[in-house]
Order: structure tokens, then C-alpha cells, then sequence
């Protein structure tokens, strides 16, 4: 009884086959697998004859979409590079009325551009969900192995990638499957063959390009240049490369002027914020216009030229975010002796995302302070307040540090002949429990923990910010006790 329940189930599953073949033109391999799935889940079965045929190259699966690819080329083995996918669609045979149960896959992908096989790729076991005919997937890091006699074609493959807007290749190789079969347990079938051609956007060969902000120009003893600047590699691929240090060779109307480095280059989808160092120095050998310590990359990103056009004198140049906000100064109990207040600020990093570390407010010999502006012709250009070198932090890219620090009124003692003008100072804050103040200000930080100290242009000037607002609490008014009496 129990056997001819399952063939009159079959029977029924055959009738329904028949009656989806004006549907869609079956082929005898795609006959034998649909009946093949059917017994599957009716009786747990999987005969010898169906592993036969869902391991033809195009039996199960019919095609593959790959919606999101990493490839990191800094591995030691620059042949070997690593690789992973959060997205991989395949369609698979058209099976009326069942969707298959997988739950979990892991592939052997060989790679195959213009005719050559470059490479391939054994996955581990990955989670997998299916909707009628569409099996969704990913695969966590995996090596890309390329072949000995592939490193030409490989470096191609590469070239193509980042040059052009889309590219095609062939993916081939087995799948292992494994199904939740309910009652009739867990089953692996191995070996599912495919092959796909595979539509890849690539990164167009980096051309949207923009500048953003000028970071510092240092004059080396050498009497060369060094510009450092943010700009924004925009990636329209799905591609996100892990690349390493990249060497670009700078021209100028087509002369060759210098080399642009970017660190720890690793391009993601959309907008990439990287610092680039141009050292201009005609006189050294010009690289193969795109160069890493990286063999397999080199022919490939040697193709890439990016246009970047700068402003005539750095006209344009903006901070993602105002590097502070938040002012205000306070008394402390020996201010009328020493001059010294303390100053509360929020400071953020205005570098793009960017970590950064602010290694000195200022130096001994400089002058770094704020400058009343807004109180009145009497009182507007007088210093409200010196930094003293007491200032340092760190700050990640995205987040506030709330910094409390000394700062000094005057650097000498208050003369009489400005207990006026400071008066007018004191009522003002009375009355607004502020003051409006601009600063000339160049302190030295660390951008991205990369060792360089550097001087920047904090002023509000530059940080386009027409003024701060420094507030200020009913002690400050004490500080007219400073004056001689």
C-alpha cells in the first residue's frame, strides 16, 4: 500500500510535467532531473542515475549573478589572493511546483576569462535559502588560487576589471548541496555541475575622481614638495579591493611631475576617502603609471589613469566637518595670579572619516590664539586667550571627544591702561554669556595613525567658520581683579 501511494504520487508529478512542457522546452537531462527531485522528497531517495545528472555543466543550474565580490591582493603569496561574496544568485532548472529544501552549499569555482582557466576557488560550507527556482548564497574567505601558467591571464583578468565599466567571465565548477529532506533526514549531493557567464561591473577605471581638501604642502631640504590631500575614488562597481600601498605617477599636462602615494589602499562600492601624498619631483623614474609591491596587480593596474583636477590654489578646499564646537572658558582659583582659564571644547575629526591625534595645540616660540570679534570697535581685535601647548587627544573618525584643557588670558601681566577695554569685554559677556571671538590657530596632528605630525590651519578662516562663540559663565566677570588696583 505504502508503495503505490508514492506511484500514484509520481504519476500525478509525471501529468504535471506533461502539462508544463508547452510551458517551457524541456530537454531529456532536464526531464530526468525534475523526476529525479520529485522522488527525492517523496521517498529520500537519490539513485546513482540522478547524481549523473545534475553533474553536467548545465543541468540544475542555469546561471549565476554575483551581486557583491571581495578580493584582498595582500596576502603573502601575491598569486593567492582571498576572496569572498555576502551575494550569489543562481537560477536554477524550473521545477513546477517544488522548491528545492537546500540549506547549505559549498562550491569548487574555476575562473575562466577570455578562454583561459586563471584560477579557482574552494569554498567552505555556506548558509543557502531557496525560492522556487532561485538559490541565494555566500561564501565566507576563501583563497583564489591562480594557476602557474595563468599569471599573464590573470594580470589581464585584473586589467579588465579595473578598467572597464562591465566585464564578463565564465564560472564553472560543482556545487555540494545539502538538504533538509524533513522526515527523511539530511542529504549531501555532491557534485551538482555549472557553468555561467558571469557579468562583473569593474571600476571604469577609477575615473570619477575628486578632490576634496588640502591637508599641508611641506618644503623638503631638497627644495621638493610634498602635497597631502583627501580626495574620493568613487567605486561604481561591486568590487571592494583590498590593494595595499598604491604608487600612482603624477603628470601635469601630459608632463610627468612626480608620484602620488595611497596607503592601505582598499577601494568598497561608492565613495572611498583616501589621503594621497604627491611628491613632486620630475627627476625620478617615472613608475609604470599604477605600481604596488604586488607582481599580479601591477600589469593590470598599470592600465588604470585617473584624472583628478585641483583648483588653482586650492580654491574649494573643504573639511567634511568643523574640527570643534562647544566653547567656553571658566575661572580658576588662581586665574587673577596666573592668567590661566580653563577652556572646554568638543573637538570631531574634519578629515573625511578619517582617525586623528592632536600631538600639540601649539609650540613654545609661536603665538596661536582668540581673537575678540564682535564686541565693539574698542574691544574687537584683542586676544581673549592664548593656547599653551596643553592640548592633546585622539579622536576616531566618526566620533566627539569633549576635551577640557588650560589656556592663558595674556602671556604677561594686564596693564592698566586696558582695565577699560577689558571692562567693556567683561559687560559684554554679563549681558550675552558669550563672547564672539576668530582664532589663528595651527596646531599639529596625526591624520590615520600614520606617524606624521603634521601643521594644519585650524583658523576659523580656513575652517570657514566666520566666527565662535565662547561661553562664558557670571565668574568671568572676577577676572578685572587681574589689573593692578
Amino acid at each position: 500500500m505504502k508503495f503505490s501511494l508514492k506511484a500514484a504520487a509520481l504519476t500525478a508529478l509525471a501529468t504535471s510535467l506533461t502539462a508544463a512542457a508547452p510551458i517551457e522546452k524541456r530537454d531529456v537531462i532536464s526531464d530526468r532531473i525534475f523526476t529525479c527531485f520529485a522522488g527525492l522528497l517523496l521517498t529520500g531517495s537519490w539513485p546513482g542515475s540522478c547524481q549523473a545528472a545534475v553533474s553536467v555543466d548545465m543541468g540544475l543550474i542555469k546561471s549565476i549573478a554575483i551581486n557583491q565580490m571581495s578580493m584582498d591582493f595582500t596576502t603573502a603569496n601575491p598569486w593567492i589572493p582571498s576572496t569572498s561574496s555576502n551575494s550569489v544568485v543562481a537560477t536554477m532548472l524550473s521545477l513546477p511546483g517544488i522548491t528545492l529544501p537546500i540549506d547549505k552549499i559549498r562550491q569548487s569555482i574555476i575562473i575562466v576569462d577570455n578562454n583561459y582557466q586563471i584560477g579557482t576557488i574552494n569554498t567552505p560550507w555556506a548558509q543557502a535559502s531557496t525560492s522556487g527556482a532561485t538559490l541565494t548564497t555566500s561564501f565566507p574567505e576563501s583563497v583564489l588560487t591562480v594557476f602557474p601558467d595563468a599569471h599573464d591571464a590573470f594580470s589581464g583578468f585584473v586589467a579588465s576589471l579595473s578598467t572597464k565599466a562591465s566585464h564578463s567571465f565564465v564560472l564553472k565548477g560543482a556545487v555540494d548541496a545539502q538538504l533538509n529532506l524533513g522526515i527523511f533526514g539530511r542529504l549531501t549531493i555532491p557534485n551538482i555541475g555549472f557553468k555561467s557567464t558571469v557579468p562583473m561591473a569593474g571600476l571604469n577605471g577609477l575615473k570619477v575622481t575628486k578632490y576634496l581638501y588640502l591637508i599641508d604642502v611641506l618644503t623638503l631640504p631638497d627644495g621638493s614638495l610634498t602635497i597631502s590631500t583627501i580626495v574620493n575614488l568613487e567605486n561604481t562597481s561591486k568590487l571592494s579591493v583590498k590593494l595595499g600601498d598604491v604608487i600612482f605617477s603624477t603628470y601635469s599636462n601630459s608632463n610627468y611631475v612626480g608620484v602620488s602615494t595611497i596607503k592601505g589602499l582598499t577601494l568598497v562600492p561608492g565613495n572611498n576617502y583616501v589621503i594621497s601624498s604627491t611628491y613632486l619631483d620630475g627627476s625620478i623614474p617615472a613608475t609604470k603609471d599604477t605600481s604596488t609591491t604586488n607582481p599580479a596587480l601591477n600589469a593590470g593596474l598599470s592600465a588604470i589613469q585617473s584624472e583628478l583636477t585641483i583648483p588653482q590654489a586650492f580654491s574649494g578646499s573643504v573639511m567634511s566637518q568643523p574640527p570643534y564646537s562647544d566653547w567656553s572658558l571658566k575661572t580658576l582659583p588662581n586665574t587673577n595670579k596666573d592668567l590661566i582659564v580653563e577652556a572646554s571644547v568638543t573637538f570631531k575629526s574634519p578629515y573625511y572619516g578619517f582617525p586623528m591625534e592632536m600631538t600639540a595645540d601649539s609650540l613654545a616660540n609661536q603665538i596661536h590664539s582668540a581673537v575678540i570679534n564682535g564686541v565693539s570697535n574698542e574691544a574687537d581685535g584683542t586676544r581673549l586667550f592664548y593656547f599653551m601647548g596643553a592640548l592633546k587627544y585622539s579622536v576616531t573618525g566618526s566620533g566627539a571627544y569633549k576635551a577640557t584643557f588650560n589656556v592663558k588670558l595674556r602671556r604677561s601681566a594686564f596693564p592698566i591702561s586696558e582695565k577699560a577695554k577689558w571692562q567693556k569685554v567683561i559687560d559684554y559677556a554679563t549681558a550675552n554669556k558669550k563672547i564672539p571671538v576668530k582664532l589663528n590657530w595651527t596646531p599639529y596632528v596625526i591624520i590615520n595613525n600614520d606617524g606624521v605630525v603634521r601643521k594644519v590651519d585650524w583658523g576659523t578662516d580656513s575652517v570657514k567658520l566666520s566666527t565662535i562663540s565662547v561661553s562664558v559663565g557670571s565668574d568671568f566677570a572676577s577676572i578685572i581683579g587681574a589689573f593692578p588696583a
